[in-house]
């Protein structure tokens, strides 16, 4: 049996924040009883490659959640013993307060030393917030697995890795011009959620989740503002702080207004099962492709999407699955037009959720992943 650990993050950071002071028995779980309750609450990728693994029975996958100060915190009392760990968690901080030095480093530490501890085969970095040099100290032992779908981050070179994983052929293109091998692989949808979500619900409109602000999304920020102003939309996600050009959520008026917090999770697949209209851009991050993984988790979860025209679409979607518009005009056009024809969106809807659970499930997606890395495994043992 191969092990194999991933390394993700619980996103947005606001919502899990707000997840746990709902629940102050987390912090008396164990971790393992901690990742468990974590994984419960579906967010971001969760497990749904490390589940797939573990459900055929050749791998032992396990999750590791990097910016999580109480996970941290668990990994050092699994680590440590439960009243040593603690302190030297506390200590730690300290240190590297006073030495004016990040969290980083005593994430860095227990990680480290979780993965000694684990011995995994395969070290799958989903999430990119580590310097990615930190990997190669593990590179002799064990496959080192990025996936990439965002910008790159920073701090951060694909030859740090034995093998890259993409949605985006531009990437792909990329990293093979740095010697990297660089697999296309799918988005996709967990049919588990479908069963921990509620029907007869009150829908909540036209709605969009997700991130905006005026660095990574400053197109699709500035669409959605224009289509507020002139529609009854709500919003739920973060305001990207970083960068950009200064200008906050309140300087966006009508984002402003219709803006419900952040979520993740089931909540946020419940958000899209219920609402009229879930709207979906992706013209900042994916170059004119269409293959963002809202698509999926809207149509997965049985939502109506309604997404920006892109090239991909006729050769890799079946007609009649999802809603397209091409501007600002045709997306407010289509809004009125399917607004006031729901039996025609039910069947969209209906149709698009049934073929991504056939077609893009996570079942099928870990397979391929598995049977990728057992050959690079097998040629890595050869070297």
């Amino acid at each position: 049996m191969k092990k194999l650990i991933k390394f993700d993050i619980i996103h947005p950071a606001a919502w899990l924040a707000d997840k746990k002071a709902e629940h102050p028995e987390v912090k008396e779980m164990s971790l393992e009883e901690y990742r468990a309750w974590l994984l419960g609450l579906f967010s971001n990728y969760s497990d749904f490659y490390t589940h797939y693994l573990t459900e055929s029975g050749e791998w032992d996958a396990e999750e590791y959640f990097l910016l999580d100060d109480l996970y941290n915190l668990k990994v050092a009392q699994h680590l440590y013993g439960k009243e040593r760990g603690l302190a030297m968690d506390v200590a730690a901080k300290v240190y590297y307060k006073l030495r004016r030095r990040g969290p980083g480093q005593w994430r860095s530490h227990l990680i480290k030393k979780y993965i000694q501890s684990f011995k995994p085969d395969v070290i799958f970095v989903r999430s990119q917030p580590q310097n990615s040099k930190f990997w190669l100290q593990f590179r002799k032992d064990a496959l080192l697995v990025a996936r990439l779908s965002a910008r790159l981050p920073q701090n951060w070179h694909p030859e740090h890795f034995d093998l890259i994983y993409t949605d985006q052929p531009d990437f792909q293109t990329f990293f093979h011009f740095h010697g990297v091998k660089t697999v296309l692989n799918d988005q996709g949808f967990d049919p588990r959620i479908i069963d921990h979500l509620q029907s007869g619900r009150p829908s909540p409109g036209v709605v969009f989740c997700g991130g905006l602000g005026t660095q990574n999304f400053l197109a699709r920020t500035e669409f959605f503002e224009r289509i507020a102003q002139r529609a009854k939309f709500s919003w739920w996600g973060y305001w990207w702080e970083y960068g950009g050009d200064g200008r906050a959520l309140k300087d966006f008026p009508a984002l402003h207004a219709g803006f419900n917090g952040p979520t993740s999770g089931l909540e946020m697949y419940q958000i899209y099962h219920d609402a009229d209209i879930c709207l979906n851009d992706y013209v900042d991050t994916a170059n004119g492709i269409g293959f963002n993984q809202r698509m999926f988790e809207v149509m997965g979860s049985g939502g109506f999407l309604l997404t920006r025209m892109a090239p991909n679409f006729a050769e890799q979607f079946p007609e009649g699955i999802f809603a397209t518009y091409v501007d600002d005009e045709d997306c407010l056009r289509q809004v009125d037009h399917y607004l006031a024809h729901p039996e025609e969106r039910a069947v969209i809807a209906k149709k698009g959720q049934a073929y991504i659970v056939e077609n893009y499930n996570y079942e099928r997606i870990s397979k391929e992943f598995a049977d990728d890395l057992l050959v690079e495994l097998a040629a890595k043992d050869k070297a």
